[in-house]
């Protein structure tokens, strides 16, 4: 195979696996928040948004779009949140399902899980294994700092950190 060419597809199958690594962290991250929402409420209608930019795939509860560096998560019945303890819940489910990605990462990243194989070079597996941790850790912390998001479609929502602060603080102020 030509030089340029192996360069080519080395650089294409980088990008598409740091384009999966960052879909499954964001999509797991909007999963966590489902499941959080599903645990305080039984409810089971949502819609998860991935991404930002055009649209790849859209089902009953799933949008894919190109740029996979923000999500959302929509219950359909919001009236479902009726206690402060559900909407944490909910809202905590998300940084919940990052921090065990960061967990156990960080324990393939250690040396805890052997991932090396013949077929494939360790090389390549560390450094996957270090992008996804990196990208968890930063959808970890960026979730939980009290702000607004500044980047894609949720450029000025609250972060799940500052939605969490104003419910409990909304929480004290009822009684």
């Amino acid at each position: 195979m030509p030089k340029p060419l192996g360069v080519i597809i080395e650089w294409t199958v980088l990008i598409c696996a740091l384009w999966v690594i960052c879909f499954l962290s964001t999509l797991l991250h909007e999963m966590g928040h489902a499941f959080g929402y599903w645990i305080a409420t039984g409810g089971r209608q949502w819609h998860i948004r991935v991404g930002s930019g055009k649209r790849l795939l859209k089902t009953g509860r799933l949008t894919v779009k190109l740029l996979p560096i923000d999500g959302c998560f929509s219950p359909s019945e919001t009236s479902r949140m009726d206690t402060t303890a559900k909407l944490i819940a909910m809202l905590a489910g998300g940084p919940a399902a990052s921090l065990l990605l960061v967990a156990v990462l960080l324990a393939i990243r250690l040396g805890g899980v052997s991932l090396h194989s013949e077929l494939i070079a360790s090389d390549a597996i560390e450094f996957f294994v270090r992008s996804a941790l990196f990208i968890n850790l930063f959808t970890l912390i960026l979730a939980l700092m009290p702000t607004h998001y500044f980047h894609g479609e949720i450029k000025g929502m609250e972060t799940d950190g500052l939605q969490i602060l104003h419910a409990i603080k909304n929480h004290r102020r009822k009684l």
